[in-house]
This record gives structure tokens, C-alpha cells and sequence, in this order.
């Protein structure tokens, strides 16, 4: 359990180059979702550059009960896609579509090719975005590559394509010994004011790598910016990033309750305990053989 997390967004801006920067460090908030959904290494480190892009689509929310959802299909990918969501507050769940893949998981191959065979080469993607009383919106795209496709190009499509914005993305997570060691997201927006010469400068340094380099040692947005060349940045709110879910115990009883007669006595008559997952967060509800039978 972690008991004080240090998961942080940062929001700021760069007035002298018309650029905003959004920088996340979700490196809790993953390894919970890792560990409850008891991830190989593959889907554990895919799963966290997953919530450094849901933590970065988090700054659409504006007031509470709203939420942003992506959904990824990886048609071509050994782990068949992703599903991520973020409420307002920056409360994060979600999953990849299998957890466990022993050829891959197991195999001494490049990292790259690792990746490139559970991601695939194109993804289906839908992002939605809710607010309360069921009003909804929702944009669909396709994102493909012919060489390799990464996490990052599926959120940064989610910024460019379907929320029409100007903006380059970035996300960053690696493991040690099997497990999520860090998870970083960076977000660099460009207003109309900013020039040409601005977009391709910070544009080849997210695409020489260096970048990432920086997320991975944990730079903050004051190196960052300065990488860029964008000046100091005027840090406007800082917010924590936390795993959350809306499951709980009730809500477990509540839907086994609604299951047909049948499938309830066939349960009951057991008399073994039962393990019942959420598939959003991973978490386990064991119902003892006496809860089992007062659902009759």
C-alpha cells in the first residue's frame, strides 16, 4: 500500500514563447495499477506510459464529476489494447486487455522489439469525454505507423487530431528487476503566437530523444523549459495524481444480486469462497461461503 505518494502535475507557461508545458510524474499511481492487475513487465511498463497520457488528459476536466476515458484497440499487438480513465482531480484507473505474456515477458529480445510486437503497428482509438446528467462526447481515430508505434503517438493524436490542438507529447516510464521503477508524462502546447522556428526547435529535441532522457533522470520544468529554449516557466497550479476507483465491496454484492436464481444457488452450493476482480483497477473481493448464501 503506498502510504504518501509523490505522484504530482504540474501546469505552466512560457509567456515569452507562447507555450504551454504540462509535466506529470505518475510513478505510483502505476505501479499500483501494475501491481493490483498483477502485470508481466511488458504490460506493466505499457500500462504506465497508458496513465502518464490519461494524467495528461486530466487538464481537460474542469470541475468535478466530469471524466476522460481513452480507449486504445491494438489489433496487430499481443496485448490487444488498453482502456484508461481519469476522473476530475486526477484520479486514475484502468487496464490493458491481457496482463501476462509469457513470449514476451520471458524473452531476452531488444526492449524495442518487445514493445513493437505487444503494440503492434496501428491502434483504434475513442476518447470521451463525460460530464454529469450523461452528457458525453466522443471522437474516434486511427493511429498507424509502419515502422513502430508507442503510447506516446496514440495520446499525442488524442491532443492533435481529435482535440485539435498544437502540441507534442512525450511519456516516459521504465522498470527495474520486472517492475514500474518511474513514470513521467510531458505535455508542450503551442498557442497560435508561437513561431515556426519555436515548434521545430522543441520539436527536434523531443524527437532526438533527449527528451526522454530528461524525463527518465526526473528532470523538473525548469530543465525541461530550459532544454527547450523556451525561458523560465511561470508555474501556474500543481495538483496530486492519486489511483482511484469506485469500487467497493456493496457494489460487488449489489451486482451478484441481480445474476439469475441459478447461477446464485450454484454458487452457494459450493460452499467455497469466491474471488471476484474489478476489471478497471485490478482490486480482489473474496465473498465468504455465508455471503454467498445470503444472496439467495
Amino acid at each position: 500500500m503506498i502510504l504518501q505518494s509523490l505522484d504530482r502535475i504540474v501546469q505552466a507557461e512560457c509567456p515569452g514563447a507562447h507555450v504551454a508545458l504540462t509535466l506529470a510524474n505518475v510513478t505510483d499511481t502505476a505501479r499500483a495499477l501494475e501491481r493490483n492487475h498483477l502485470c508481466g513487465p511488458i504490460a506493466g511498463l505499457v500500462l504506465a506510459d497508458f496513465v502518464g497520457g490519461a494524467a495528461l488528459l486530466g487538464t481537460l476536466l474542469e470541475a468535478p464529476g466530469q471524466t476522460v476515458v481513452l480507449r486504445a484497440r491494438l489489433p496487430g499487438g499481443a496485448l490487444g489494447g488498453a482502456l484508461l480513465e481519469c476522473a476530475y482531480g486526477y484520479a486514475i484507473r484502468g487496464y490493458t486487455f491481457r496482463k501476462v505474456l509469457p513470449d514476451l515477458d520471458d524473452s531476452e529480445a531488444p526492449d524495442e522489439t518487445l514493445f513493437d510486437r505487444a503494440i503492434g503497428r496501428s491502434a483504434h482509438c475513442s476518447l470521451v469525454r463525460s460530464w454529469p446528467g450523461g452528457r458525453h462526447e466522443e471522437s474516434v481515430f486511427d493511429v498507424a505507423f509502419p515502422d513502430r508505434l508507442t503510447v506516446t503517438d496514440i495520446v499525442e493524436q488524442c491532443f492533435c487530431e481529435s482535440l485539435g490542438r498544437t502540441a507534442l507529447v512525450q511519456l516516459a516510464a521504465a522498470s527495474k528487476v520486472g517492475y514500474v521503477e518511474c513514470a513521467h508524462a510531458l505535455l508542450c502546447e503551442f498557442s497560435p503566437e508561437a513561431s515556426d522556428a519555436t515548434y521545430d526547435r522543441v520539436g527536434g529535441r523531443f524527437d532526438d530523444g533527449s527528451v526522454q532522457d530528461l524525463l527518465d533522470s526526473g528532470a523538473d520544468l525548469g530543465a525541461l523549459a530550459a532544454h527547450l529554449g523556451l525561458g523560465a516557466p511561470t508555474i501556474l497550479r500543481t495538483s496530486p495524481v492519486r489511483f482511484a476507483c469506485g469500487c467497493d465491496a456493496q457494489k460487488v454484492l449489489r451486482m451478484l444480486r441481480a445474476l439469475p436464481l441459478a447461477e446464485r444457488q450454484a454458487m452457494a452450493a459450493e460452499g467455497k469462497a469466491v474471488d471476484i476482480f474489478c476489471h478497471m483497477c485490478g482490486k480482489c473481493y473474496t465473498l465468504t461461503p455465508q455471503q454467498l448464501r445470503g444472496l439467495l
